[in-house]
């Protein structure tokens, strides 16, 4: 991919803000260059390339630290994608339907259009309805998959179909994938330079409350990014807490696998109440149902203290309810629940 044609121009011409001690390597250092206050515990300004916990997660996803982007979420990463790329009231991006709402919010900030590819009733797509929706000014294609809110993984082979035969970014939203039984597209990111592909700290590793997301990509198109991001985009207790996490590996797959476990019996369990007429598979550490009672359902858990996610206004959603896997005291509350409604 021509880089250059790809990233609007006053982004490609601007030279970034540089901290002083970007251009000195780490080091027992006097501080004295950023006006911070001397004193304190959390006194000084993170790391804004964020190095040591690329570290370790580059280890863990077998990339190099050159091909990384960390942000304050995944969704400040893909706001950055549609910055460097998307000319407002020019250029397009595309997703499916229904999928994460925040994509098309991300178009409006950006007052770019959003063109949608409706799934099927399977909740599935064809590589050629996209491609089709694609013209000289579509920049990116957004693919979720494990997608939300239907829970459904895609085929790998349709995700590279697009990538293969669109010039532009595939950017592919792998919040989930640490739920699912497949590989992440990271392998791929040696074989194609216009393939992106984003994860958070939020779902599996349980750090929704830090904000922590971080991108796969080109090294080309990590220095863009990079570019353009603010300098501490990440705060240092953020940093600390994901080398934390990320040193304890036995215990994230042991939680992984415990919600796993708790998806296959909740849904068993749920399918066996009546007015339940419908419980979609799920790759996700959530799933949906649909139940024609969805509206009477939703109040009667909210009274008993219950919050799930009314899915029925998205497209082919009607009466379809998204729930989000707890602890197995929190999923057995929900089924007594539920029984009694």
């Amino acid at each position: 991919m021509n880089l250059e044609k790809f990233v609007r121009k006053n982004i490609w011409d601007m030279e970034a803000y540089s901290a002083a001690r970007d251009l000195v390597a780490k080091g027992d250092y006097i501080f004295l260059d950023a006006n911070e206050n001397p004193y304190g515990n959390w006194n000084r300004y993170p790391d804004p390339l964020q190095i040591d916990p690329k570290t370790l997660l580059a280890n863990i996803k077998g990339v190099k630290v050159a091909n990384m982007v960390m942000g304050n979420g995944s969704d400040e990463i893909l706001d950055l994608l549609y910055r460097i790329s998307c000319n407002p009231q020019k250029d397009n991006v595309i997703s499916l339907a229904p999928s994460y709402g925040m994509y098309y919010t991300l178009a409006c900030l950006n007052d770019v259009e959003f063109r949608e590819v409706m799934l099927d009733d399977d909740f599935d797509f064809l590589p050629s309805d996209i491609l089709a929706k694609a013209d000289q000014n579509t920049k990116i294609i957004i693919i979720c998959s494990p997608n939300n809110p239907t829970g459904k993984a895609f085929d790998t082979n349709k995700i590279l179909e697009l990538v293969k035969n669109f010039n532009g970014l595939v950017v592919v939203d792998e919040a989930y994938n640490d739920f699912a039984d497949m590989e992440s597209c990271i392998k791929y990111l040696k074989d194609f330079d216009n393939l992106v592909v984003v994860q958070t700290f939020s779902k599996a590793w349980g750090l929704a409350s830090l904000r922590a997301g971080v991108g796969y990509m080109s090294e080309e198109l990590a220095k863009m990014v990079n570019k353009v991001k603010m300098p501490y985009n990440m705060d240092g207790f953020t940093q600390k807490s994901i080398i934390e996490k990320l040193q304890d590996l036995d215990g994230f797959q042991k939680q992984v696998t415990l919600l796993i476990s708790e998806r296959e019996r909740l849904m068993k369990n749920l399918s066996s109440l009546p007015y339940i007429e419908k419980i979609y598979p799920s790759d996700s550490n959530f799933f949906m149902i649909k139940t024609p009672r969805h509206k009477e359902l939703m109040d009667f858990v909210l009274k008993n203290g219950i919050i799930l996610r009314s899915r029925h206004s998205m497209p082919k959603c009607q009466n379809c309810i998204r729930i989000t896997v707890g602890t197995p005291e929190q999923n057995d509350k929900l089924f007594e629940v539920m029984k009694k409604f």
